[in-house]
């Protein structure tokens, strides 16, 4: 068999396969990976001891968490409608990722004095605005791919993660 006749049905299932549209699991795992990383940051943050070399993991994991919100963004753009099973999927780690952002918030707003000494509180709030708009464009772009009829619920799934938000860009805004 000549490598050229076994290469083309490769090449083509390959093409394939990369061009499959994402589907709900594939949203259910990115809300998992920004969940997972959200998470990490609010432990991270949480165990700060107020010094500046303990930022460095702050600071990474929150870019880290912007970048994990970009891609779930891509994920559910790329994604085909989902289905009402989906949907349910989607809602369930919707509600998971809401608690743990209240959460991570509520800690971020705690740490906001330890963050004032360092002079670090600019930087704090960039991130938050930051993580906040792109969670928008997340939300917007999972929430079109649901059933016409489920799109109501899932906007009042998302409310409290933009309200979680407001709050902490609220008290960091206060110089």
């Amino acid at each position: 068999m000549k490598l050229t006749t076994l290469l083309t049905p490769l090449s083509l299932l390959a093409l394939q396969a990369s061009t499959v549209l994402a589907d709900g699991a594939s949203i259910v795992n990115a809300l998992d990976t920004v969940n997972n990383s959200t998470l990490k940051l609010n432990s991270l943050v949480s165990s700060w001891n107020g010094k500046l070399l303990g930022t460095l993991p702050i600071v990474a994991e929150s870019t880290a968490l912007l970048a994990h919100i970009m891609k779930g963004t891509k994920t559910a753009k790329d994604s085909a409608a989902l289905a009402a099973l989906d949907a349910l999927g989607v809602a369930g780690s919707t509600i998971t990722l809401s608690a743990s952002v209240n959460t991570t918030l509520t800690t971020i707003i705690a740490a906001k004095r330890k963050f004032d000494k360092r002079s670090l509180s600019p930087v704090i709030l960039l991130n938050l605005e930051l993580e906040k708009s792109a969670t928008e464009d997340f939300s917007a772009a999972i929430i079109a791919k649901l059933p016409a009829d489920l799109q109501g619920l899932a906007q009042n799934l998302v409310a409290p993660i933009d309200a979680s938000f407001e709050q902490g860009i609220d008290k960091y805004k206060l110089l």
